[in-house]
């Protein structure tokens, strides 16, 4: 019941903090997830973007960075509890074999390129991108604090290209993770 409150709570903070996000030249808050007092989010919004929930229940958040211009693509964030990771404080910790594993998770439908980047602060993001000519959706994974942090991005009405690609890294590598 503690954690419905608290995501309920997230949400109201989320979507209070999301108005201010778009002409913010600082680190601004992205949204809080005050789950137990874990942790927040703070990253600046890419030009050009605003951020839209699009649901939540007591298990995640889903949100997306939306483009004012529809040739842009679109970015998807999913944050959820895992009682799999829930004693593990960043990918950073995850051993190799488990790594390997998370790794065949993104290989089993599609053929990508993985490869690793950090943020500002030192937490390890999985970048995986198609491994074909005309990229459809690029991935940046992490874990924090038992959460998996999933961030998808999508082409709009113009196909990814690596402007796009190294927007939505240099987005996720500037990012903080705060604790509370």
């Amino acid at each position: 019941m503690k954690k419905i409150v608290a995501m309920l709570l997230s949400l109201a903070l989320l979507l209070g903090c999301a108005a201010g996000f778009a002409e913010a030249d600082e680190k601004t808050e992205l949204g809080t997830l005050n789950v137990n007092g874990e942790f927040r989010l703070q990253g600046r919004i890419p030009e050009g973007y605003h951020m839209s929930i699009l649901n939540q229940n007591n298990m995640f958040i889903r949100s997306q960075l939306v483009p004012e211009d529809g040739a842009k693509p679109s970015v998807e964030l999913i944050i959820a509890f895992s009682d799999d990771w829930a004693d593990t404080e960043k990918l950073n910790d995850v051993t190799d074999e488990d790594l390997a594993e998370i790794e065949d998770t993104f290989r089993i439908e599609d053929e990508v390129n993985i490869e690793y980047r950090e943020t500002g602060m030192g937490s390890k993001l999985m970048v995986v991108t198609e491994a074909v000519e005309q990229t459809d959706f690029v991935v940046i994974y992490t874990i924090y604090k038992g959460y998996e942090l999933e961030f998808k991005m999508t082409p709009g009405t113009e196909p990814l290209n690596e402007e796009h690609i190294q927007m939505l890294i240099d987005f996720m590598t500037e990012m903080d993770f705060v604790e509370v």
